[in-house]
């Protein structure tokens, strides 16, 4: 987390066409650049202690997520092409870091789209992908304190965000 790139992204004014900025709660800030047509979230603000991190890099990669940082198991049976999509943390369709709640924010990652992301206007060219979102979540240094999987039937009785929750408070006491 770097204190001149919270003054470079709060001091200056920012091209209101490319970017725009957000407030996550408990002082956390985003600011979005539109990339390819979509806000991407870039840069996450911690107001508290004025510093930010790059979330995701212009090149829509996310930049805190790391392949152990993902429940590999949960994603075994999408095809080869969608898990390499989370192998290289590749974030090119919508992705969304959600509130700050105890510390701890839930991200939405989106590693392969409706089939209706590709059709155009006259609605040419849809293909039949399925949209596969998977979930993680952050602490307020970005760094990933629940793994990102694919939610299942089995996890419906599993609070994930107060595990993530537990792990980011005995992180703190260590």
């Amino acid at each position: 987390m770097e204190e001149a790139l919270y003054k470079k992204l709060t001091e200056k004014k920012l091209s209101e066409n490319l970017y725009k900025s957000d407030e996550l709660g408990e002082g956390m800030g985003v600011v979005y650049q539109l990339i390819n047509g979509w806000w991407k979230p870039r840069y996450i603000l911690n107001h508290n202690i004025k510093t930010a991190f790059e979330f995701m890099s212009h090149s829509q990669y996310l930049l805190t997520v790391e392949e152990e940082d993902i429940e590999w198991s949960t994603l075994k049976k999408l095809s080869e092409d969608i898990q390499e999509n989370a192998r290289v943390q590749f974030a090119m369709y919508p992705t969304f870091v959600e509130g700050f709640r105890n510390g701890i924010a839930r991200v939405r990652w989106q590693i392969n789209p409706d089939g209706r992301y590709w059709m155009d206007d006259d609605g040419f060219g849809m293909t039949s992908d399925i949209e596969v979102e998977i979930y993680g979540y952050i602490n307020k240094e970005g760094k990933v304190v629940g793994k990102f999987r694919l939610p299942s039937e089995k996890d419906k009785n599993v609070d994930y965000r107060k595990l993530a929750e537990e792990k980011e408070l005995s992180n703190k006491k260590e």
